[in-house]
């Protein structure tokens, strides 16, 4: 939700946030998952808890870059030195981008981006057209475009951030556990068959074991990464504001 924080006091550290829905919530300083200290008039986005704000972000119209980016090396466009804290705090403020990056590395390992193309060719003319266990194969490519939404989704705000996380997470643990699986039990002879071509797309972590499923070091990058986002969303796992 979008809202402008009313006021902070530092010595109780708690403040109140006008939330879009009309509504008061308030928060506290641990609530402030931003690099800088929230103050009156910032507008901020965040997730409500009855009355409570937290997981609150203070946000920018548009889609803007830290000042100084562009700029000669060590120097701000009006020659101020820019400090390399800076860039490291806009990404620890933002844990979620770094969650989604690892899900893209995991696939980018397991050849997850291949699924697809795996899939033009067993339906083109010269196709062994081996029907719903490729496509649901295929469906591992969705998982790095998920990740790649979600990146987007938090540089630009969108009011669905919080939404995309939840099918991230669930597209990165649940696709490359349970679609090989499924694959392989639907089919398992034509399912072999398609991690055999698979193969020729460089998609060797979609390798078949035992029913379909095998476990890759791309897969297991994949899974963390979801897994990571489900902790951060539980509060469990926190980065440190540099």
């Amino acid at each position: 939700m979008k809202g402008k924080v009313l006021g902070f006091d530092p010595t109780s550290g708690t403040g109140a946030i006008n939330g879009e829905d009309g509504k008061r919530y308030k928060f506290a300083t641990a609530d402030n998952k931003s690099p800088a200290p929230l103050k009156a008039n910032d507008s901020v986005d965040f997730e409500t808890d009855g009355d409570n704000a937290k997981d609150i972000y203070a946000v920018k119209s548009g889609f803007s870059l830290p000042s100084g980016l562009g700029a000669p090396t060590g120097s701000a466009a009006g020659g101020t030195p820019v400090a390399g804290g800076e860039y490291v705090q806009m990404i620890l403020a933002r844990p979620y981008v770094i969650w989604a990056a690892v899900i893209i590395l995991g696939s980018l390992i397991a050849g997850y981006v291949s699924a697809l193309g795996m899939l033009n060719s067993m339906s083109g003319p010269f196709g062994s057209g081996l029907g719903i266990s490729a496509l649901l194969a295929a469906l591992l490519f969705f998982v790095p475009v998920a990740a790649g939404v979600l990146i987007f989704f938090e540089f630009t705000n969108h009011k669905m951030t919080a939404q995309f996380r939840l099918i991230t997470a669930a597209a990165a643990i649940g696709g490359p556990i349970l679609i090989p699986i499924l694959a392989g039990l639907l089919a398992p002879r034509a399912y072999q068959e398609a991690m055999s071509m698979a193969a020729s797309f460089g998609a060797s972590g979609m390798g078949g074991g035992l029913i379909g499923f095998a476990i890759s070091p791309g897969m297991l990058i994949t899974v963390a990464g979801g897994v990571l986002i489900i902790l951060t969303k539980m509060g469990i796992v926190k980065l440190p504001k540099g």
